[in-house]
């Protein structure tokens, strides 16, 4: 079939990339997603089903959902003037490699592996991706991150990592964005909810750091609201590029209510998936061979004898209702397989089929 006219505007970089589409999966246990499996309450759900026909459906949103951004700036300390809400973390991404993409090729410095996001989103924007690899442990290799982030314009550091699990070194991050005022980095920490008290979120930071946080991985993802805080001025680019009404009323109600009426429960919640993530690193240790990368998130690496082992393992687990992900994409990930904490029903099949 010959190529239509309009074609040969399509951005050119599209053609490498491949679209982040993950059919819908039916199973005893997802654990493939990063999710949060504890099931809320049953006195939450309630009260949030009561709130939900409070929602005047013919009615807009908020345009930049004021009153959620009031209690997240109470949450962090900070004028809520400098938070951005997203659909989700991945619009918020978009929004700083939009609003910082005025050079006439862009940079983007990422670590890797991490969050594939970050380099689709960059690319479709036509910026240059500098990938610095982890070291064998998993960590940021300081004196390579230096390297590379010579002449770069935006740089994301996932902390704890997704897929690695890996909180990375606090001082070398603060060394990083002091030595580097050109870039502005964004500290992206989705999963910090799992690392307690290992935020680094300040008030008071240089302003060339973007904090950015989303609820997706504390037991809201189906209500996709992320957000930034950044410097007033990079906030408020950021404002100009976000669409209108792009976070749903019922998303905001709803996100909203959980954080000022049943942060307890989201707190116990988030305790019973840290107990958890012990006992899967545990499971996942008694497969031969298998090396259990520590991890501060919701998640665990595991790096298997072969590639080969990894996938029929996947393929096994997922015959008996069991999801978790082949790593093996990624070259520095062949032979690892990543698996989300489960709840301890899901645990229990878990273990039955590993043994």
């Amino acid at each position: 079939m010959s190529e239509a006219p309009w074609q040969r505007n399509l951005r050119p970089q599209l053609a490498e990339l491949v679209a982040y589409d993950v059919p819908p999966a039916q199973a005893f246990a997802r654990m493939h997603a990063n999710e949060l499996p504890e099931p809320w309450p049953a006195h939450v759900m309630a009260a949030l089903a009561e709130l939900v026909r409070t929602v005047e459906l013919g009615r807009y949103p908020d345009t930049s959902g004021r009153s959620l951004r009031a209690v997240l700036g109470q949450r962090h300390g900070c004028d809520p003037a400098r938070i951005v809400l997203g659909n989700g973390s991945d619009e918020i991404i978009s929004f700083v490699l939009t609003a910082l993409g005025g050079a006439h090729t862009p940079t983007l410095v990422i670590p890797s592996p991490t969050f594939v996001m970050y380099r689709l989103s960059a690319r479709v924007l036509g910026y240059d991706v500098r990938e610095v690899p982890l070291d064998d442990a998993m960590e940021l290799d300081g004196a390579a991150m230096h390297r590379a982030l010579d002449g770069a314009t935006v740089c994301f550091l996932a902390r704890p990592n997704n897929p690695t699990g890996t909180l990375w070194s606090s001082t070398l991050i603060g060394e990083l964005v002091a030595a580097h005022p050109e870039v502005v980095f964004v500290l992206d920490e989705a999963y910090i909810a799992y690392a307690p008290g290992a935020s680094l979120w300040r008030a008071d930071a240089p302003d060339n750091l973007v904090y950015m946080a989303t609820l997706s991985k504390v037991g809201l993802a189906a209500l996709r609201v992320g957000y930034a805080i950044a410097t007033p001025v990079l906030a408020a680019a950021l404002d100009k590029i976000r669409h209108p009404y792009n976070v749903s009323q019922t998303s905001l109600a709803l996100a909203e209510a959980v954080l000022t009426r049943f942060g307890a429960e989201q707190q116990q919640m988030i305790a019973t998936a840290i107990e958890q993530r012990a006992r899967l690193c545990a499971l996942l240790a008694r497969i031969p061979d298998a090396h259990v990368f520590p991890s501060a998130a919701n998640l665990v690496l595991a790096r298997l004898g072969s590639a080969e082992q990894a996938a029929a393992l996947c393929a096994r687990l997922a015959a008996h209702g069991v999801l978790i992900k082949d790593m093996g994409a990624h070259p520095r990930l062949r032979g690892c397989v990543r698996a989300s904490v489960g709840t301890a029903a899901e645990l229990d099949r878990l273990e039955s089929l590993l043994r």
